[in-house]
């Protein structure tokens, strides 16, 4: 759904530019990176060291997904355009000066004006994580995500493949390589799904596009975006956004963006990707009820550098030796230590890297925004 002044108010269609963003985060390790299909999956892991430490010399190493190719896009005007071709080359070709000038423009229909004090690039990331959050704030979200900061991050890395990045050259002959020999074959094994969805979604429509508000929402499933939060559900029932039915090949069932006037969201079924989510949430929720008992902490501090036996754990904390044994067995089973026999008595020992992994699973599970000091509301 690009920007053609055709009065189209919902469409059905796809964006490589967000594929393209979905499948480095996925390349690189980062979340989301469900169980997706033996291809993808043998395909994104044998990508050589060297091609993804690349990755890292140019755009450093976030520790999220990162929306690249979609802020550049967005910025282009092919957020909407699902060839490959097609989306990036509109990038390639623009400056900074002119992706801010188009910007400029568009931000000014909302009252936004680019802050003149600040050089060319940040001139540019300010405007766009503004008019952004603008999106947000206009349909009364009462805490616009994500953060002013994090977008600022995400469009300066933008900035820096248009055709006066330092990054250009580079990284455009990176993500060719990338696209060719490894996103693009799978890709087109995938094309069989995505017609299927974008078929059920046309039927579910009465066609491929259309004004005003989607004539119905009863056929997206309850985990799609535009049935979980009101204020998207009444903006686009209202049209006072475009909605654009994302058909994608990795089958997400609850992506979404949000963008000034333009709601884009996915509506793949619930199947193995959802099945896979809620199965890592069981995972780390029972591994975290393991922490959920003062006792059962006090025990991982005991032994955090000397594993002790639980006949001295239990004298240490005034308690019954077999209620020592309750408390380890399901430390035991969660992974958090290691037990074995040392005569007539158990030896407990803390497994460190698997309280630091258990950690790490739950901030990537959560994945918690940016809430640094000094960011715009």
């Amino acid at each position: 759904m690009q920007d053609t002044g055709t009065p189209v108010r919902w469409a059905v269609g796809q964006s490589a530019a967000i594929e393209l963003d979905l499948a480095l985060a996925m390349a690189g390790g980062l979340p989301p990176r469900p169980p997706l299909g033996e291809e993808i999956m043998a395909a994104l892991d044998s990508i050589p060291p060297d091609w993804r430490a690349r990755w890292s010399e140019m755009l450093g190493q976030p520790r999220r997904s990162v929306s690249l190719l979609e802020d550049a896009a967005a910025l282009a005007g092919t957020l909407g355009a699902g060839e490959y071709a097609e989306a990036t080359l509109a990038i390639r070709e623009l400056t900074s000066a002119e992706a801010l000038d188009r910007l400029a423009a568009q931000a000014a229909e909302v009252g936004l004006a680019p802050d003149l004090s600040l050089p060319l690039a940040e001139r540019l990331a300010d405007l766009a994580a503004r008019y952004k959050l603008s999106a947000y704030a206009a349909l009364g979200f009462d805490l616009p995500m994500p953060r002013y900061r994090w977008l600022t991050a995400d469009v300066g890395r933008a900035v820096r493949i248009l055709r006066d990045g330092d990054l250009h050259e580079r990284f455009w002959q990176w993500l060719d390589r990338f696209y060719y020999e490894c996103f693009r074959p799978w890709r087109l094994s995938r094309q069989e799904f995505v017609r299927s969805l974008q078929g059920q979604a046309e039927a579910a429509l009465g066609g491929s596009a259309g004004q005003g508000a989607p004539p119905t929402t009863a056929w997206l499933p309850p985990q799609c975006a535009l049935l979980r939060y009101p204020e998207l559900y009444a903006a686009a029932t209202e049209a006072r956004i475009s909605v654009l039915f994302l058909a994608e090949p990795f089958g997400m069932v609850d992506l979404w963006e949000l963008r000034p006037g333009l709601l884009i969201v996915s509506f793949a079924p619930a199947g193995q990707l959802l099945r896979d989510f809620e199965n890592r949430a069981r995972d780390v929720a029972m591994r975290l009820k393991a922490l959920s008992d003062p006792t059962r902490l006090i025990i991982l501090r005991q032994i955090r550098h000397f594993g002790r036996a639980n006949t001295e754990i239990a004298k240490y904390m005034g308690l019954a030796q077999p209620t020592v044994s309750v408390h380890a067995k399901i430390l035991l089973e969660a992974g958090l230590i290691r037990s074995h026999p040392e005569g007539r008595a158990v030896r407990h020992e803390l497994v460190t890297s698997e309280v630091r992994r258990l950690l790490a699973d739950l901030e990537d599970f959560l994945d918690l925004p940016d809430d640094a000091p000094g960011a715009a509301p």
